[in-house]
């Protein structure tokens, strides 16, 4: 099994409001991916941009909002994973990343 990275994105308008998350339903699809969940990391209400080390922290103009790690055999099966992930319940998207091993 190889490690993908699923990086969620709310309020895709780009406003700054803190994305409201229903834990109960992040729970339950955590909870229903089974030992596939490697690390449920984390969901976030707010981030900054760092462009240069010269310059300081900013709003973030993405939308951030949070993290997982999960096992999947390859890009196909790490998309039928995602696929009931609640971030598309609340507006948001998400994107996937191939870990290196």
């Amino acid at each position: 099994m190889d490690r993908f990275l699923l990086v969620y994105r709310g309020a895709p308008d780009g406003s700054t409001q803190s994305v409201q998350h229903d834990l109960r339903r992040w729970d339950g699809w955590f909870d229903s991916l089974g030992d596939r969940i490697l690390d449920r990391g984390s969901l976030s209400h707010a981030s900054v941009d760092i462009d240069t080390r010269l310059a300081g922290p900013k709003a973030s103009s993405s939308s951030l909002s949070g993290y997982s790690v999960l096992a999947a055999s390859d890009f196909n099966e790490a998309v039928a994973l995602a696929q009931q992930c609640p971030i598309f319940d609340e507006h948001g998207s998400l994107e996937i990343a191939h870990l290196a091993s």
